[in-house]
């Protein structure tokens, strides 16, 4: 038999007077309440009415005799016997504490057999049981008043429930690490280890860059490149910011592109595309060496610096680099007597030879106007006589200007033709 379940006698189920008491309510209540939220969906929802005499009780469908242990034996009986009812008398009271007796008188009256087990039950519910500890009939009082019910339902609200289970730790976590770090000491010792545990790991020989390499290139650009790089190094590869390096890089005014990349043995590689200057541009600054492009790639001091390169000359001339390219490639034929050119109102070009001596090219179709020019030249050495200016700025009517002894010489001819013919 398994021990007795302690009782509340300060809590009733049950009115004497048989009026349902409010423990009564509520409990049909919640359980009502279960049922609809699928909490327990085999609990039916039934009361056991009572009697008058407060003596009897009939079993309403779906009750099992374990509900049943707030009523009398002779309730618990009417309730799973319908008519059946516990004897009055003491000897046959006495006759139901024997288990295997009762069975076999119940199962007579019944009209079947009750097992021993179901008998030990009602003997059980109908022993007097022995009053409760007083924390356990706090906790009693606690789940069974208002306050425990309400605060069950609202655990039972699904939002509640998680807010309890996850919410609360994480705000709680939150909260001690927020008052942690509120500490500047804290924080400064926590960055500390941070930056010895980084150190120790990307520090380490193996990772570090020692050395650097790249293709042969101009001596200047070489010495730009050793300036930039060998302060930096040596350096860890995690610490090393190649896309930033590959930046100050390009930046450099003989570099057109870069690729930098990290090779064994702790060795940083550059691949470097170089400028190439094509010609010497005299501007407001001084002398620069510019590429096809017209972009800047180096300044040079003197013309001596490359005597190779054409000159250039004028306001904007570096935005028409590909122009003059052509212009000085079609002058080829004059040789050394075309010394540059010189880009006027940033319109167009004049070719300036030596003797003093230039070309004035129209704006538009002026490789045409210098090809002409050239043709005259050696066709009739038109450039080799006493000439000042040819200008071509109107192709339809081209103007050649004289020097002053040219001009007394054109005079003396003149003059003696005239008198010839008198």
């Amino acid at each position: 038999m398994r021990p007795l379940e302690p009782q509340d006698d300060d809590a009733p189920l049950l009115d004497p007077a048989g009026r349902p008491s409010f423990w009564d309510h509520l409990g049909a209540t919640r359980a009502e309440e279960y049922a609809q939220d699928d909490i327990l969906p085999d609990v039916p929802v039934t009361l056991l009415p009572v009697s008058d005499t407060g003596t009897q009780m009939r079993a309403m469908p779906g009750v099992s005799p374990a509900d049943c242990h707030r009523a009398s034996l002779d309730d618990t009986l009417q309730a799973m016997g319908g008519d059946l009812i516990l004897p009055s008398s003491e000897s046959d009271r006495a006759q139901i504490l024997d288990p295997a007796a009762s069975a076999a008188a119940l199962g007579a009256g019944l009209g079947q057999a009750l097992s021993t087990e179901q008998m030990a039950r009602f003997v059980d519910m109908s022993m007097p049981h022995p009053s409760p500890n007083p924390r356990r009939r706090a906790r009693m009082r606690f789940r069974e008043g208002r306050l425990g019910y309400r605060l069950q339902r609202i655990w039972l609200t699904p939002i509640y429930r998680r807010m309890l289970k996850y919410g609360l730790p994480v705000v709680c976590a939150l909260s001690v690490a927020a008052l942690y770090f509120s500490n500047e000491a804290n924080r400064e010792a926590v960055v500390a280890h941070y930056d010895a545990a980084y150190a120790s790991i990307v520090d380490r020989p193996e990772f570090m860059v020692t050395t650097f390499a790249w293709p042969d290139v101009t001596p200047e650009l070489d010495l730009a490149l050793r300036a930039m790089l060998e302060p930096q190094l040596p350096k860890s590869s995690f610490r090393l910011d190649l896309d930033a390096l590959r930046r100050e890089v390009e930046a450099l005014d003989w570099v057109r592109s870069a690729d930098l990349r990290l090779l064994a043995d702790g060795v940083l590689g550059l691949t470097i595309h170089e400028r190439r200057p094509v010609v010497l541009w005299r501007s407001e600054n001084g002398l620069e060496l510019l590429d096809a492009e017209g972009i800047r790639v180096a300044y040079v001091l003197s013309r001596e610096y490359r005597p190779d390169l054409p000159l250039i000359a004028g306001a904007g001339a570096n935005t028409e680099i590909r122009e003059a390219l052509d212009l000085l490639e079609a002058a080829t034929p004059l040789g050394p007597r075309a010394l540059g050119l010189v880009r006027m109102g940033e319109r167009r070009w004049d070719v300036v030879l030596d003797r003093g001596q230039r070309i004035k090219l129209p704006e538009t179709g002026a490789l045409a106007a210098l090809e002409r020019v050239i043709a005259l030249e050696q066709a009739q050495d038109l450039l080799s006589r006493d000439l000042i200016t040819a200008d071509l700025r109107n192709p339809s009517r081209p103007v050649l200007q004289l020097s002053p002894g040219a001009m007394d010489t054109l005079r003396e001819i003149r003059a003696q033709s005239t008198e010839t013919v008198r």
